[in-house]
C-alpha cells in the first residue's frame, strides 16, 4: 500500500458512519475523564480497550485514540478554572492560567488553551505522517546516552520556570530528582528511602504528587485567604461575555501561530524519545515561551503565551509517541502501552508489516488525533460557562467539594488510601513552597525525569563507559545545555546591573 493510498483510505474510514460515531463517543469520554482530577489518558484508554474485542480494527482504534486525544483539553479546563490539573501534562498551565482567571479572563485562557491543543495535535499528527518513510532511521540514533543528555537539557529549563529565581528553581529540581529515587533501586533491587513502608516500594505515584503540589496547596491557600477561587472576579461573567472571551482566546492562539509551531515541534520531538513524556514537554515549551517572549516579566502573572506554549506541546507529544510505538512496538508511556495492546487485540502487528500492509490504520490514528481534538474543542467551549460560574463560589463552599474530588482522584489512581496521604503531605509541601517562593514546577519536572535519568545513566555507563557524553549527539546536547545555562546566568547578571 502506497502512502497516498493509505492516506485516502484512512481519511475515508475516519469520516465514515462505521467509524466516526465511535471516534466522537471516545473523544467526549476522554474530555470528561480529563476534567476529573487524577484520571489521565491511560485511564481513559484502559476503560476503552475493554470494548475492542468485538469491534472492527478501524472503529476500535478510532475509539481508543479518540478517548486519549482529548484528555489534555479536559485537564486544561480544570487547571485554568479550578487550579487543579486534570492530568500531569497540564501542570505547566497552572503557572499562567489561574492568574488569567483571577483577572476575569478565564474565557480567554480557556479559548487559547483549547485552540492551542487542537493546533498542537494537528501539528504532531502531520509530523507523524511525514515521518513514516524515515522513522526507523531517526529513532535508532537515540540510545541511553542521548536520553540522559536530553533529560539534563530538560532540567536546565527550570531556570526560566515561573517567577522563582535560578538558584531556588535548581534546588527544587534537585529535590525532585531525590524524590524520584524513593522505592526499589533499578540495579540492585534494594529499598531506598522507603522508611520500611511497603507502599513506597514502587516509589511515589505521579498523580497524587501533582494533585498535592498544585491542587491541595491551592485549596489550603484559598481556605486561608477566603473569598472565591476566581479572586479577582466580583461576579461571574454572562454566557455571551464568556463566549466572546473564548473566541478572543482562540484568536490569540492563531495570532501567536509561530509560538504554537515552535512549541508543537518541541512536543513532537520529545514525544519521539521514549520515557520523557508530555509533562516534561509542556514545561520545556513553557520555558521556551518565556525565554523568547518580549514580556518575560509577566510570565507567572497571567500571560496568555504561558498558556499557549505548554498546551501546544502537550498534545503535539502524541504524534511523536505514536510514531515510535507503531514503528518499533516501543511504547514510551503507559498510554502508548495500552495502544500497543489495543492494536494486538484487533489483530494488528506493529513494525514494518503495519507500515506497509496496514498503512490505512496508521492514517486512521492520525486523523483520529485531529478530528478528536476538534470535537473536544467544540464540546469544551460549551462547558466553560457553567464551570466558570462555579469558580465564583465562596471558599467555604467550593474548597470541601474540590478537596473531595481531588482526594478521590488521588485514590482512584492506584486505589490506595496511602495515595490520599501522599496528596495531603505534598499539599503542605506545595503550600510552603508557594509561600517561600520556590518553584513547584521545577520540583515536579525533576521528579518526572528522575526515573528516566537514573535508568538511562546506568545503561549509558554500562554500554559506553564514563565518557559516553563525548559521542556526537550527546556532546551536542551537552554543549547546548551548557550554552543555555550560561545564557541565563549572563541574563541574571545583566538584569542585576540594570537594577
Amino acid at each position: 500500500m502506497t502512502i497516498f493510498e493509505g492516506l485516502t483510505s484512512g481519511f475515508l474510514q475516519s469520516i465514515s458512519l462505521e467509524v466516526l460515531p465511535y471516534l466522537s463517543i471516545g473523544a467526549i469520554f476522554g474530555l470528561v475523564v480529563g476534567i476529573i482530577p487524577g484520571l489521565s489518558g491511560h485511564f481513559a484508554m484502559a476503560m476503552a480497550v475493554t470494548f475492542l474485542y468485538t469491534m472492527e480494527p478501524a472503529s476500535g482504534i478510532a475509539f481508543l485514540m479518540g478517548a486519549h486525544a482529548t484528555v489534555a483539553q479536559g485537564g486544561g479546563l480544570t487547571a485554568i478554572l479550578f487550579s487543579t490539573p486534570g492530568t500531569g501534562q497540564n501542570a505547566a498551565t497552572l503557572l499562567d492560567g489561574p492568574p488569567m482567571r483571577d483577572r476575569g479572563e478565564a474565557g480567554v485562557a480557556v479559548g487559547a488553551a483549547m485552540a492551542s491543543c487542537f493546533l498542537g495535535a494537528t501539528f504532531g499528527a502531520l509530523v507523524l505522517a511525514a515521518l513514516i518513510p524515515v522513522l526507523r532511521e531517526v529513532v535508532l540514533f537515540f540510545g541511553p546516552p542521548e536520553v540522559v543528555m536530553m533529560a539534563f537539557l530538560a532540567l536546565t529549563f527550570v531556570a526560566v520556570l515561573g517567577k522563582e529565581d535560578l538558584i531556588r528553581s535548581l534546588i527544587a529540581a534537585l529535590c525532585g530528582l531525590l524524590l524520584a529515587m524513593i522505592g526499589l533501586d533499578n540495579v540492585t533491587n534494594t529499598d531506598r528511602f522507603t522508611m520500611g513502608l511497603l507502599s513506597l516500594s514502587d516509589g511515589l505515584s505521579l498523580v497524587p504528587v501533582i494533585l498535592g503540589l498544585f491542587a491541595v496547596a491551592e485549596m489550603f491557600d484559598l481556605w486561608g485567604t477566603g473569598g472565591s477561587l476566581a479572586r479577582g472576579v466580583t461576579k461571574p461573567l454572562s454566557a455571551a461575555e464568556t463566549q466572546r472571551q473564548i473566541f478572543r482566546g482562540v484568536g490569540l492562539a492563531f495570532k501567536n501561530w509561530w509560538l504554537v509551531m515552535r512549541c508543537s515541534a518541541i512536543g513532537t520531538a520529545i514525544g519521539i524519545v521514549p520515557g520523557l513524556g508530555s509533562a516534561a514537554a509542556s514545561f520545556i515549551a513553557y520555558g521556551h515561551a518565556k525565554q523568547t517572549s518580549k514580556n518575560k516579566e509577566t510570565f507567572g502573572k497571567g500571560n496568555v503565551e504561558g498558556v499557549i506554549g505548554p498546551e501546544s506541546a502537550n498534545d503535539a507529544v502524541e504524534g511523536g509517541a505514536v510514531a515510535s510505538t507503531i514503528a518499533f512496538g516501543i511504547p514510551g508511556s503507559s498510554s502508548m502501552a495500552i495502544l500497543l495492546s489495543g492494536l494486538f487485540i484487533v489483530g494488528l502487528e506493529t513494525g514494518p508489516r503495519m507500515l506497509n500492509q496496514h498503512l490505512d490504520i496508521v492514517f486512521v490514528i492520525i486523523f483520529t488525533i485531529i478530528i478528536g481534538n476538534l470535537i473536544g474543542t467544540l464540546v469544551g467551549m460549551f462547558l466553560v460557562n457553567p464551570m466558570s460560574r462555579a469558580t465564583a463560589m465562596r471558599a467555604e463552599v467550593i474548597v470541601p467539594v474540590l478537596m473531595a474530588v481531588i482526594l478521590t482522584g488521588a485514590y482512584a489512581t492506584d486505589r490506595a488510601m496511602f495515595d490520599i496521604g501522599v496528596a495531603i503531605v505534598f499539599g503542605i509541601v506545595g503550600y510552603l513552597m508557594k509561600v517561600l517562593n520556590y518553584s513547584r514546577a521545577a520540583l515536579l519536572i525533576g521528579f518526572v525525569l528522575g526515573f528516566a535519568v537514573e535508568k538511562n545513566l546506568y545503561l549509558a555507563l554500562l554500554l559506553d563507559g564514563p565518557f559516553f557524553f563525548t559521542q556526537p549527539i550527546p556532546a551536542a546536547l551537552g554543549l547546548f545545555t551548557l550554552a543555555f545555562l550560561l545564557f541565563n546566568i549572563l541574563s541574571i547578571i545583566r538584569d542585576r546591573r540594570r537594577a
